[in-house]
């Protein structure tokens, strides 16, 4: 059985949704523990809910609204369920354990898309590795929220797509001269759409999608004290780096556990709009939904009765601060200064 989604209100113009899908006999024990726990308040229960769905949608839509308030980027909806559809989803049912899956609001790969290309650029200005350094210390603090797709997600999409997942083309190559059955290089560049290396980082440096934190602390700070960008850019990760260090524990959002492709994200970053990023993350999804996939980019097991639902809620309020936080450095990068026109950040409306 599906019960419909519950709109949240909306939130500085992001839309969201809580739906649960599952029996009434998931749904019981759920509100039960709901209650124990304190997630259910004694406010929900006034209400007169129609049912424990509508009791369970009603507290979790509340609770769900004030994690997320004040989130302009990150596309963050969530639903639970007892499986996650599909062959695979039956495979990891169980009468004690629900899911938490967090996802887009219009469909996978429907969040906003942000380009950093010219802020990274402006920063490298003020010191060769300083925009490498950040984007680096950034990735770190992204890890800890559901799926961010960033040029190391991208390129790694092309190394297991289009290389059988090597670092460069060369293996590839050999194969599909063979199966093209011509003698050059060039010859099948020239007769198919083979994606090479180059291409994806045309206009675009290498260190975007494999950054390294190539400056110390001390010469980070020395370029922030001459120059107002990184000045207010290293405030901003001064900022996440104290959340990430003594605000956590943070959500569990692994979601190794499910067995499928995850297809979707709750941003893209990308490097402008002229990279690949869109072709890339196309031929990824295509490929993935020949397979075992869930639209979703968080996948957490929990167990129906006891408190694990409300710790995680819990953390899940540490983790939308840091993700708050890094939506303040990702406002810095999306300044006109930095964006061209066409190069604007997706937002919806």
């Amino acid at each position: 059985m599906t019960f419909a989604a519950l709109a949240l209100p909306t939130l500085d113009a992001v839309p969201a949704a809580y739906a649960i899908r599952s029996g009434g006999s998931f749904v019981r024990p759920l509100a039960l523990s709901m209650l124990d726990s304190g997630v259910i308040v004694e406010a929900d229960v006034q209400r007169r809910p129609k049912s424990e769905a509508a009791l369970v949608a009603e507290a979790l839509t509340r609770r769900w609204a004030r994690i997320t308030e004040g989130m302009r980027l990150f596309d963050w909806n969530l639903r639970i369920e007892q499986a996650p559809d599909g062959y695979f989803g039956d495979r990891n049912k169980s009468a004690d354990h629900f899911w938490a899956i967090i996802h887009t609001t219009s469909g996978a790969i429907s969040c906003p898309h942000v380009c950093i290309g010219g802020a990274m650029q402006a920063l490298e200005e003020v010191r060769e590795g300083l925009g490498q350094t950040v984007l680096a210390a950034l990735c770190d603090a992204l890890a800890l929220l559901p799926t961010v797709c960033t040029p190391g997600f991208q390129l790694g999409f092309a190394e297991y797509m289009y290389w059988y997942g090597e670092s460069n083309e060369e293996y590839a190559i050999e194969e599909a001269m063979q199966m093209h059955d011509v003698k050059t290089r060039e010859e099948l560049l020239t007769l198919t759409d083979f994606f090479t290396r180059s291409q994806f980082f045309e206009g675009m440096p290498e260190w975007a999608a494999l950054p390294r934190r190539v400056l110390t602390r001390n010469q980070i700070n020395r370029a922030a004290n001459r120059d107002p960008l990184a000045r207010e850019v290293v405030d901003a990760m001064t900022t996440i780096w104290g959340i990430a260090c003594h605000y956590g524990p943070f959500a569990d959002l692994r979601s190794g556990e499910v067995g499928a492709d995850l297809i979707d994200f709750s941003l893209i970053i990308r490097w402008s709009e002229d990279d690949v990023a869109t072709r890339v993350i196309d031929d990824y999804a295509h490929q993935a939904y020949e397979g075992e996939y869930l639209e979703a980019s968080a996948v957490t097991p929990l167990k129906i009765v006891g408190g694990d639902l409300a710790e995680w809620l819990k953390h899940m309020e540490a983790t939308a601060l840091l993700a708050k936080a890094v939506e303040h450095l990702l406002a810095i990068f999306m300044r006109d200064e930095f964006v061209s026109p066409r190069n604007m950040v997706r937002v919806r409306v």
